[in-house]
This record gives structure tokens, C-alpha cells and sequence, in this order.
């Protein structure tokens, strides 16, 4: 996290494509392990690793919208970077060119990075669990996210350093590869007809989560400075969006299952279950933000990241916290029953919407709670 801080110190824009990036990750591959955990529970692929046209068809259509949309997230960083005043490289302003195009290929370069873990890690979780017994609609989107948590960080500061460390001649050719790459894949994901609904639906929702994580990365870069002073607040940042985003992808790729079975009528009205079920995520949300607390201040004080007193951060990460909970279970309930009422696969709507609109909200009432304690 020192590492970190240092490095948004010496490139602040990249402060923007935290919040979009951590969730794209999560929008991208929570969604392809629900569809797979759906196809699974209603008997479509068998739970092997065998090769079939829903799996193929998954992999290249979710490759070539985190591929588009990473594309779409630099040009965005770059263009509220601008506004912010944040195109600098190590206090010097770089020109606007230059800035663009950097940015989107950092993005880029780090959506390609993440494929070759992210793809085989979601599809081992989906599968895995359903073939010992465990229900997927439970792991796939908590463990997918964490896992795009852990590694979109550093993929982003490695891609970041082979971008201004490479000659403009060779990021044009890296550009013109990814460009091609991403043209090549969405081209064979319309030729199947479970590809061209994942692309339809996928896209329109995406494009709209896109302009509400940059919501969340707006914020941040507002209260870079306190950030800055206080880094150790940014260690809690990826945790507390994450876990706020997979208790939402939990409870919304459960709806959709039990929608797709017949299990959950799609009313308005929550019944007693559901009701009792949203108790249940206040408290899950109680004891998993106060390990994000607790290991967020364990880090601070082992890696002598400057912080705030062990109390304030238990106060700031549960207050936050039980009202991201209140509203992850009025949304996934939501978004689940009103998609399938309008013929929309929840699976492609529910999960991406709730970590989005976690993403800005999360960091909107984190920062709130950072402003009432602190």
C-alpha cells in the first residue's frame, strides 16, 4: 500500500481508474460465473471442464467487453483527469495527447492481464463448488471479486510502469493489438446466439455502471489530499468496496436462481424469507466489515502506514458499512424481480448493476463516515 500511495503521489489520475477498474473485474466475471452457476443448477454444461459452446461462447464475449469497456475507462480517467487537474506525471503536466493515450492503454493493458487469471479462476469456482456439493450462487461472485480485488492493483501499477517506461513507436503497436484483439473477439461472441444476448444485455448495463464507478473515483480524487495525508484510509478503499459488491452479488445471483427455478415469485413484496434474509446480511455485514477494519488497521501498523486511531476506523467501517448493507438488500432484490419481469436475464443485470452502484456508493457514504468521525 506504501507502493501504492507513492504511485498515485507520481501518477494522481490513476486514483480515477481504481474505483472502475475494481469494479469492471467484478461486473465482468461475477456475471459470466453466475450465468455458468445457472446453467449448471438447470442442468445446460455438466460440471467439467469439458469444452461446450456455453462455456466458449462465455469466455470470448466477457474477454472482448472487459477488453471494450477498459478502453472506455481510460479515455474516461483521462477526460475527468483533465478537469481535475490531475495530468501530471511526478508534479510535471503532461501533454493532453500524450495523457489519453497513456491512460487508455494502461487500462487496457491491465484488463488483458487479468484475463489469463480471472477466466480460469471463475470457471474452477463455479464448477468446482457445484461438483462438491456447494451452491456457487454463494462463493462465485464474493470469491471472483475478491480475487479481481487482489490483483487489479498490482496489475494496474505494473501496466502503468511498462507504459512510461515503453517508446511512443511500441505503444502504438500495443494499442493497434488490442485494438484488433477486442474487434476480433466481439466479431466470433455475435456469432452464437448466447453471445449476442450476453453482448445486448451486457452492454447497456455496463456502459451505464461505467459512468457510475467513475461517480466513485470522482469522489476519491476530490479527497485526494486527505487520502494522501492519511493513507492508511485508502488501504480499507478496496476491501470495504469489494465486500460491499459481494454481498450485494450474493444475494443477487440467489434471486436469480431461485427466479430461473420457479422458487421466488417476482413481486413486489418481499416475503417473510427474503425479509429474513435481509436481517441475516446485517449481520454477516457487522462481523465482515469489522475484519475489514481490523485487517485494514493490521496492515497499516505492520507496514507503518500513517492512520487513524483503531477505534475510529472500527466506527467508520460499520457505520458506513450497515448502511451499504441496507441498501445491497433493496437493490438485489430489485433489480433481480424487475429484469426477469421485463424478459432480462438477471444474471446479466442483477450483479453488475449492485457493484456499481456499490462502487459510488460505497465510496460516497465511506467518505461520509470518514467526514462525521474524523
Amino acid at each position: 500500500m506504501s507502493y501504492s500511495s507513492n504511485k498515485i503521489a507520481i501518477v494522481p489520475a490513476l486514483i480515477l481508474l481504481i474505483p472502475p477498474t475494481i469494479g469492471l473485474r467484478g461486473n465482468i466475471y461475477a456475471s459470466m460465473g453466475s450465468r455458468i452457476s445457472s446453467y449448471l443448477h438447470t442442468g445446460r454444461i455438466d460440471a467439467d471442464f469439458s469444452i461446450s459452446e456455453e462455456k466458449t461462447v462465455n469466455i470470448v464475449s466477457s474477454t472482448s467487453l472487459l477488453l471494450l469497456f477498459s478502453l472506455i475507462n481510460g479515455i474516461l480517467a483521462a477526460f475527468f483527469g483533465d478537469l481535475m487537474n490531475l495530468s501530471t506525471y511526478s508534479g510535471n503536466t503532461i501533454p493532453l495527447l500524450d495523457f489519453y493515450f497513456d491512460l487508455v492503454l494502461i487500462s487496457i493493458l491491465a484488463a488483458l492481464f487479468s484475463a489469463f487469471f480471472m477466466i480460469p479462476a471463475t470457471f474452477l469456482l463455479a464448477i468446482g463448488t457445484y461438483k462438491y456439493g456447494l451452491d456457487p450462487d454463494n462463493l462465485i461472485t464474493p470469491l471472483t471479486t475478491l480475487a479481481g480485488d487482489i490483483i487489479t492493483l498490482p496489475l494496474l501499477f505494473a501496466s502503468t510502469d511498462l507504459i512510461f517506461m515503453a517508446s511512443f513507436d511500441t505503444k502504438i503497436g500495443i494499442f493497434i493489438l488490442l485494438l484488433l484483439l477486442t474487434i476480433i473477439l466481439f466479431q466470433l461472441g455475435e456469432k452464437s446466439e448466447i453471445g449476442k444476448r450476453i453482448i445486448k444485455e451486457s452492454v447497456l448495463i455496463l456502459l451505464f455502471c461505467t459512468f457510475l464507478q467513475f461517480g466513485a473515483g470522482t469522489i476519491l480524487g476530490a479527497k485526494l489530499e486527505r487520502f494522501i495525508a492519511i493513507a492508511g484510509l485508502l488501504t480499507i478503499v478496496p476491501a470495504f468496496l469489494e465486500d460491499g459488491g459481494a454481498m450485494g452479488g450474493i444475494l443477487a445471483s440467489r434471486f436469480s436462481t431461485m427466479l430461473h427455478l420457479g422458487i421466488l415469485k417476482p413481486e413486489l413484496k418481499p416475503n417473510v424469507e427474503t425479509i429474513k434474509t435481509f436481517g441475516k446480511m446485517h449481520v454477516i455485514g457487522f462481523l465482515v466489515f469489522s475484519l475489514v477494519a481490523i485487517f485494514g488497521e493490521t496492515i497499516n501498523l505492520w507496514m507503518n502506514i500513517k492512520t487513524v486511531s483503531p477505534i475510529e476506523m472500527f466506527l467508520i467501517a460499520n457505520f458506513a458499512g450497515q448502511i451499504l448493507t441496507l441498501v445491497v438488500n433493496v437493490m438485489a432484490y430489485y433489480f433481480s424481480i424487475i429484469s426477469f419481469k421485463f424478459g432480462f436475464d438477471p444474471d446479466n443485470v442483477g450483479v453488475p448493476l449492485i457493484t456499481s452502484l456499490m462502487d459510488v456508493l460505497g465510496t460516497a457514504i465511506l467518505v461520509l463516515a470518514i467526514l462525521l468521525f474524523l
